[in-house]
C-alpha cells in the first residue's frame, strides 16, 4: 500500500509541469498579450483642405506661349477600400488657382481620380491618375476673347501619414493635362498644361 502511494505521487508530480505547459499555451490572455499590435485601418471616407503651388503653361495664338505660375487652394474626398496592405480607392478634387497671365487665366480645376498605394502601418505610399478639367480663358486686347471648360487627364501620386485613427496628412504631385481646345479662327487652338505640390489635412469617417 505505501509502494503504491508513493508511485501515484510521482506520477501526479510529473504530471504538473506537462500540464502547465498546456495552460501556458492555450490560455487566452497570454496569446492577445503576445500578439502584434493590429495595423491601421484605411478604409471609409475622408474629406480634407489641400494647398500648394502650380506651374502652369499655356499655348495659344497659333504658338503663341505664356507661364501661369501660382498658388492653389481646395478640397478633396474620397473613399478607401483596404485589403491586407493594399489600397484601392476614388478621388475627387476642386481647386481654385491664382495664376492669372497676361491673356490667360485658369481660375478652377478639378479631377476624378482612382488609387492605389501600399500601407505600412499608418504611412500610406500611392499613385493617382483619372480625369481632369479646368477653367480657361484667353483674352488678347484688340483680338478677342473666349472662355471655355478644358478636359484632359492627370496623373502623379504621393504619400499619406496618419497622425490619429481620425485627422490624416499628405503630400502629394501631379500632372494635369488638359488638352486641346479649339477657340476660333482669331485664336487658334489652346492648349495648358500643369505641374501642382500641394499639401493637405483630411479628416477620416
Amino acid at each position: 500500500m505505501y509502494t503504491k502511494t508513493i508511485a501515484l505521487a510521482a506520477m501526479a508530480f510529473s504530471a504538473v509541469p506537462a500540464f502547465a505547459a498546456d495552460v501556458v499555451v492555450q490560455d487566452p490572455a497570454y496569446v492577445q498579450q503576445g500578439q502584434s499590435p493590429s495595423a491601421f485601418d484605411w478604409s471609409g471616407f475622408y474629406l480634407g483642405l489641400q494647398g500648394g503651388y502650380a506651374a502652369t503653361h499655356a499655348t495659344y495664338l497659333n504658338g503663341s506661349e505664356q507661364d501661369l505660375d501660382g498658388g492653389s487652394t481646395g478640397i478633396y474626398g474620397g473613399y478607401n477600400f483596404q485589403h491586407g496592405p493594399f489600397i484601392f480607392g476614388i478621388e475627387n478634387d476642386f481647386n481654385y488657382n491664382w495664376k492669372d497671365g497676361d491673356d490667360v487665366s485658369l481660375k478652377w480645376d478639378g479631377s476624378a481620380r482612382g488609387r492605389v498605394g501600399y500601407a505600412l502601418d499608418r504611412t500610406l505610399i500611392y499613385g493617382t491618375g483619372g480625369l481632369t478639367a479646368a477653367g480657361g480663358e484667353v483674352d488678347v486686347p484688340g483680338v478677342g476673347k473666349k472662355d471655355d471648360i478644358l478636359i484632359g487627364w492627370t496623373a502623379g501620386g504621393g504619400v499619406e501619414h496618419a497622425l490619429t485613427d481620425n485627422i490624416i496628412m499628405r503630400a502629394e504631385y501631379r500632372y494635369d493635362d488638359f488638352g486641346r481646345k479649339d477657340l476660333g479662327a482669331v485664336l487658334g487652338d489652346f492648349e495648358v498644361n500643369q505641374q501642382k505640390v500641394t499639401i493637405g489635412t483630411s479628416f477620416k469617417f
